[in-house]
């Protein structure tokens, strides 16, 4: 009897301390920039909830994803680990063939002096996850939204779910788009009646979900579809944003407006039901990006977003496509409206979960990042050094295979066989004062330059990262569509195409034209379509006097230009060069030598 009576006591006491482990929901948005909150400056989106957030919570001013693309992050952010370690550097999970284990390669196009590794696109099924671990510790488990990991069996159900709503390998929203129906069986979406934003749909589940929970611990990873292509607004949110564009200096997409703004509203609710609930004291809300701001497509024929003054954008490795919004709110344990300069990054959140759900990782688990819990105060924390993998050369972003490390205020970038011998080359900047990386330091902090070079090298070995190599098939002279470029960017393809295509990685590319013997005239015509290039001057000649510049619109639409060529050409060499307003891609088509 006695027996009885204790077992009687200390069942509510074991319920007791189960509930009072906090609650767990990660909020990740695909493709949201450092900029597109009004907590982080935006100057276009409206997002009360996310603001809301931020004023109970505490916001990291250096807070990074693990990669410039999202199924890098992705999986980073399950397993606390590297993308170079998990040798997952590019957005390959809708692939249908599995690579579980990538190579690096021996050779690549001619117009790159670096080849490009091979990635895997699927977490090893025995992966140890924060997932798994939470589910072990007895936290109920639920997974919305984009997911970008594979088929099954590589789905969240494998990885430490239970509950999920969406999470299939579709790189954006499931088919067909953000506006449903979607078919449940291929989408793992629910039966909807009319043509509901794909995100409003699981921030009810969400909100579901946490009903459902309401009386034991509970992670939730609730990871939306927005604002990643294909750009689709609500019509009424579009209406709202369109006369307003006018007047942004930076942000100029009415549709991503109304991307931004629905995924706020659906923050929101979650956000309400824990403060309905009573939960919000015992909850921590984790609220960031899987990378940065998207500047490469063109919807309304502008930048879908910008992340001014940040450089370059998702896909690029410089700041703008690595640097993200990073909000942590949980009531009583993180200062509320405060901010740190702590750094952080997506492979962070593994251990700091551990450590907020007071539970302990597997002897085996190989974590690389720290738990973000000393930070929570307000106060910044010191901290190892952080590193981003993207060795891969890529048209439409202009990225140059590359890897960086992040030391308190010095990033230092290792640009893979970028010299004129094909030898790596280095940038050192100082985020402190330069966090547009617009000048590079590395000669003039030459013992900073060789500690984090040192420190790239071991990380490198340590982690067995998959890295570019020299390409012995390289041509410094590729000759395609009767260009050679000069500098400032590489040609994409082979010397075969009848159209040129090349990314650009400076302010300034200049190529060198040879046109056709017998050709002659004043001007050189033709077809330019570009997401970088705004303006184009040409002259004949390797050092030429140029004629008058001509305005390029980089909306992704192919136009028909003439430069002045400054005099009557016949048969000679032509440098024809592009202003570019961005890192990014431009196609020349139907070249030749006209008179007006």
């Amino acid at each position: 009897m006695r027996h009885l009576i204790f077992l009687f006591l200390i069942i509510p006491f074991v319920l007791s301390a189960e509930k009072s482990r906090p609650n767990i929901v990660m909020i990740i948005v695909d493709d949201l920039g450092w900029r597109d909150v009004g907590a982080y400056g935006s100057e276009l989106y409206d997002t009360p909830h996310v603001d809301a957030l931020a004023a109970e919570g505490l916001s990291f001013s250096n807070a990074y994803a693990s990669s410039p693309l999202c199924t890098p992050t992705r999986a980073s952010i399950l397993t606390g680990q590297t993308v170079g370690r998990l040798r997952i550097t590019t957005p390959e999970g809708h692939l249908q063939q599995v690579n579980l284990n990538p190579q690096e390669n021996a050779t690549g196009a001619p117009g790159y002096p670096m080849t490009n590794p091979q990635t895997g696109n699927r977490l090893p099924l025995d992966s140890i996850t924060i997932s798994k671990l939470l589910k072990e510790g007895g936290y109920a488990t639920a997974f919305m939204g984009k997911w970008h990991l594979g088929y099954a069996p590589y789905i969240p159900e494998s990885y430490g779910f239970d509950h999920v709503v969406g999470g299939r390998a579709f790189p954006g929203p499931p088919p067909p788009g953000f506006f449903g129906p979607w078919d449940p069986e291929t989408t793992n979406m629910p039966v909807v009646e009319g043509n509901p934003n794909a995100d409003d749909v699981i921030g009810d589940a969400a909100v579901d979900f946490i009903e459902s929970k309401k009386d034991e611990p509970f992670f939730l990873a609730l990871w939306f579809f927005n604002v990643h292509a294909p750009f689709q607004g609500k019509p009424e949110l579009v209406e709202k944003y369109a006369p307003l564009v006018a007047d942004a200096e930076y942000q100029k997409s009415a549709i991503m407006g109304a991307m931004v703004e629905t995924m706020d509203q659906n923050v929101g609710k979650v956000n309400e039901a824990l403060k309905r609930l009573g939960l919000d004291d015992n909850t921590i809300v984790i609220f960031s990006s899987d990378n940065g701001g998207n500047m490469y497509d063109r919807p309304e024929g502008v930048n879908p977003t910008n992340n001014y003054p940040l450089k370059a954008g998702k896909g690029n490795n410089y700041e703008g496509g690595s640097r993200v919004p990073l909000i942590v709110k949980w009531p009583g344990k993180v200062a509320a409206g405060a901010w740190t300069d702590t750094i952080a990054i997506s492979y962070d959140y593994f251990p700091t979960l551990v450590e907020v759900a007071d539970l302990k990782a597997p002897p085996e688990a190989v974590l690389d990042g720290v738990s973000l819990v000393p930070a929570f105060g307000g106060e910044t924390m010191e901290r190892p050094p952080i590193t981003s993998m993207f060795g891969h050369t890529v048209l439409a972003t202009g990225n140059i295979s590359n890897v960086w490390v992040r030391d308190g205020r010095w990033k230092l970038f290792r640009f893979f066989n970028r010299g004129p011998n094909q030898e790596d080359l280095f940038e050192l900047y100082d985020l402190e004062s330069d966090v547009g990386e617009a000048y590079n330091l590395v000669n003039k902090y030459p013992e900073v330059a060789e500690r984090l070079k040192a420190w790239l090298a071991k990380n490198l070995e340590e982690t067995e990262t998959l890295l570019p190599r020299k390409n012995p098939d390289y041509d410094p002279e590729l000759i395609q569509a009767g260009f050679m470029m000069k500098s400032g960017g590489y040609l994409s393809g082979g010397s075969s195409e009848d159209n040129l295509a090349m990314t650009s990685y400076a302010e300034h590319v200049t190529l060198l034209y040879t046109p056709k013997e017998d050709s002659a005239g004043t001007h050189l015509e033709f077809s330019i379509l570009s997401n970088c290039a705004v303006g184009a001057t040409a002259g004949v000649g390797a050092e030429p006097i140029y004629g008058r510049p001509v305005k390029v619109v980089p909306d992704l639409s192919p136009r028909t230009i003439r430069v002045p060529l400054g005099r009557v050409v016949s048969g000679e060499a032509i440098t024809l060069n592009l202003d570019m307003e961005q890192p990014g891609r431009t196609h020349l088509s139907d070249v030749r030598i006209v008179s007006r």
